[in-house]
């Protein structure tokens, strides 16, 4: 004990470094201090008296905590309640330089009593950029106070502060100034909320909105500045004719797919390539591409059908061998258009199924164009069937969906069956069908909505730019990206497809009429003001309208869960419908449906909108085109086509896909800087390689509130018919359920969103999700 000076005061000073008092820099003078004082404190025997204290720039002392007595095991409880009492008086010295830091201490005989004196708080405070402003709206609670005459102002000196409130007193609601020195810090408006409670108010400071309940802080909003909304789009002034037609024929022959003849129709001339004119597939589709790399052919569109899932992959590598500049756009791993420049020219290549979803023998039908011809494709498929093949006609096995009496017309017709002369018939036939279709197609929507349709690669494209041309009036859609769009995309989940009981007898099976464009019509939409929230924001508004992050509680025997969670597994991001407990993204409304189902949920944060019926108009046209047209017509399927294509095109993921056609060497470099999602090798030194760069920005004219909200209220209406009472669930998908028993009346009907009765099975047998077998009465 003779080293250890008793009873006498010390101080451990430390430097302050840039005069700023920081957790960190406490801390790291604190630590400095223990290692000082533990040499001093090597016996039981001792404690000691510890107190904080800080030096002003000006030289002036001024005392942080009260004064600590511990033992030397007490030095992690003693920094973080010198660490709380410096968290207190950040706000009174925010503008103060500090110099030092010290502790001043006393070591005392171990029969001292021990005291830790935690902070006493004041009364709750609530902190904006490091200011610490009252959870009240009673000024004489916020520092010595002085009223004007007529009550109509007031100053309050800040406790311990040469800062003072400013304050403007009207009906409910007082204008407040932060100042030193009559120099503004601060200004926000309190407004009251309760005549009778002072603690309960809405504070509008800066774009932020705090609301308080009884001092507590329950809800912070902001206000989303800079969005940007989506604009509209000037119709086309006349019809453009500027695009060919192409079809490839392929066999297969050892498993590997090749091209053995190409035909292309620009609407006026057909020319026609076939293999056995040529050393190689490549070297005649080099000379098909090449004929149309001609100034007349500027800014054609070149349309295949089924181009981006099959005849694409061929068309590509040769493409890599020839001079050209190629720009292909990908999107979810179909080519949407494929630029080719040469010189000052180019040519777009674009799959024709992607704009008119359906094979091109319906598509005659529907358009009311030639059809089809009728050719043994599996026939070509035998190695030993040469190219210049002529003989008696091919089995009627080679011939798909050939009638008898078809297939006896050819054997009495043909003499001589010649596979070059049938092919080229064959294939010339369909780009003449293939072109009349486009023609056709595109004259009708221009005749319906001025919108020419070679500006748009697909049809959701399509039905975009005819409802921002012709339907989308004054709404306010916000286009969405970012952090926002992180958050939001969590709760975006397409359909539901469930078994619920693997075989019945006597099963009812119904489909909601149309049932996207019925929600899209009769519910409201996502738009206009966004601002951001957090606490739960339905105990101020219960009708507050937004998506939001909740906790959710299923309740207890449920026995058809009705809400949907994407879920990251070991196979990747899987759609549930979990039951229990569990945190989500929600649609508001979906929160309030499944309410009345006895969830319940905390919300957490989110983003609120306006409201508005944007689909309306747009609903209500084609389903009244698709109503008063013939089911054989042009009108008729245009408007089916376009009534469920909307609304997923504003869902899109703003993180875009590049995609470069590149040297080997080249595709090297960009795996090294980019996160690289696919790579094709052409083996032929080059490679289409497909990379996300995230050092820019790829902002669409998209809003997955749109999406997320109009799959929402799907489920929603879809969740009436899987919790009736007193009728048994067997299979249900998106849009249709499977029941024992008929729905009531009321439900039925062929107007949008009522139910209509598909079929009823004898007996049914649902092995999973979109497999099940069924022997129908009707």
């Amino acid at each position: 004990m003779n080293k250890i000076k008793v009873n006498s005061w010390q101080e451990s000073i430390h430097v302050v470094n840039n005069k700023i008092l920081t957790r960190f820099s406490l801390e790291k003078a604190f630590n400095q201090f223990i290692l000082e004082l533990k040499p001093l404190v090597t016996e039981p025997e001792v404690k000691i008296i510890v107190q904080f204290k800080v030096v002003l720039e000006s030289g002036l002392i001024r005392t942080i905590s009260r004064m600590q007595t511990i033992t030397n095991n007490d030095y992690k409880i003693l920094l973080d309640i010198f660490k709380e009492y410096w968290s207190i008086k950040t706000e009174e010295y925010h503008l103060v330089a500090i110099q030092k830091v010290i502790f001043t201490y006393k070591i005392v005989h171990s029969k001292f009593p021990s005291r830790l004196s935690p902070v006493v708080k004041p009364k709750p405070s609530f902190s904006f950029k490091g200011y610490d402003i009252p959870n009240t709206m009673d000024l004489t609670q916020w520092g010595e106070y002085k009223f004007s005459p007529n009550y109509h102002s007031a100053i309050i000196k800040k406790y311990k502060s040469k800062a003072y409130y400013s304050v403007v007193l009207k009906d409910r609601e007082q204008l407040v100034e932060l100042k030193i020195n009559d120099k503004i810090l601060l200004s926000f408006i309190d407004k009251m909320s309760n005549n009778n409670d002072l603690s309960s108010f809405t504070r509008e400071l800066h774009e932020h909105t705090y609301i308080f309940r009884e001092g507590n802080l329950i809800l912070k909003q902001k206000n989303i500045k800079n969005i940007k909304y989506l604009t509209k789009v000037i119709g086309a002034s006349h019809i453009s004719y500027k695009f060919v037609a192409m079809d490839l024929e392929t066999r297969a022959i050892n498993g590997i797919i090749t091209p053995y003849a190409l035909s292309i129709y620009d609407g006026k001339d057909k020319i026609s390539f076939y293999l056995s004119d040529y050393p190689t597939s490549d070297e005649m589709l080099i000379a098909a591409i090449s004929s149309l790399l001609r100034k007349k052919y500027d800014q054609y569109k070149v349309y295949i059908h089924n181009f981006s899932h099959f005849d694409s992959v061929f068309m590509i590598k040769v493409l890599s061998n020839m001079n050209l500049n190629i720009l292909p756009l990908i999107r979810d791993g179909r080519i949407i258009d494929l630029k080719l420049s040469w010189k000052k020219y180019s040519i777009y290549m674009r799959d024709s199924y992607l704009l008119l979803p359906s094979s091109l023998a319906k598509l005659t039908n529907n358009f009311q164009v030639e059809s089809k011809g009728i050719f043994p494709y599996q026939f070509v498929n035998n190695s030993n069937i040469p190219l210049d093949y002529r003989g008696s006609v091919p089995n009627k096995e080679f011939y798909p969906d050939i009638t008898n009496e078809q297939y006896d017309s050819i054997i009495n017709t043909t003499s001589t069956w010649d596979l070059r002369t049938e092919t080229i018939k064959y294939c010339e036939q369909d780009v003449v069908t293939l072109y009349q279709v486009i023609a056709k197609f595109s004259e009708q929507i221009f005749i319906l909505f001025r919108i020419d349709v070679l500006k748009y690669p697909t049809l959701p494209l399509l039905a975009f730019g005819i409802y921002r041309n012709n339907f989308m009036g004054d709404a306010k859609i916000p286009l969405i990206h970012g952090e926002m769009y992180d958050f939001l995309v969590q709760g975006y989940t397409g359909g539901s497809v469930d078994v619920y009981k693997p075989s019945g007898n006597n099963i009812y099976r119904y489909d909601v009429n149309s049932l996207y464009p019925f929600v899209m019509k009769t519910s409201p939409m996502p738009i206009g003001n966004i601002s951001y929230f957090e606490g739960d924001i339905t105990q101020i508004n219960p009708q507050s309208f937004g998506i939001f992050e909740v906790e959710v509680t299923a309740p207890q025997n449920l026995h058809i869960p009705i809400l949907q969670l994407r879920m990251h597994t070991q196979k990747g991001i899987h759609t549930v419908a979990p039951i229990g407990d569990w945190k989500g993204v929600y649609f508001s409304e979906e929160i309030k449906n499944a309410k009345i189902h006895g969830y319940t949920f905390k919300v957490i944060r989110g983003y609120t909108f306006d409201k508005g019926f944007i689909f309306k108009d747009y609903v209500d046209f084609l389903y009244k085109l698709k109503v008063n047209s013939d089911k054989t017509s042009p009108d008729y399927t245009i408007a089916k086509l376009l009534l469920n294509s909307l609304y997923g095109r504003m869902g899109m993921s703003p993180y875009k896909e590049h995609h470069v056609l590149v040297s080997n060497k080249e595709a090297l470099n960009i795996i090294s800087k980019f996160e690289v999602s696919n790579v094709i090798d052409f083996k032929n030194g080059k490679e289409l390689v497909s990379f996300f760069d995230h050092s820019g920005k790829d902002n669409l004219n998209i809003s997955v509130a749109i999406s997320l909200a109009v799959t929402a209220m799907a489920k929603v209406h879809t969740s009436q018919f899987k919790t009736m009472k007193d009728i048994t669930l067997f299979y249900s998908d998106t849009d249709s359920i499977d029941i024992d028993k008929p729905l009531p009346i009321k439900f039925i009907g062929n107007e949008l969103g009522k139910m209509k009765l598909e079929h009823i099975f004898d007996e049914t047998v649902f092995l999973a999700p979109k497999v099940y077998v069924g022997r129908t009465i009707t």
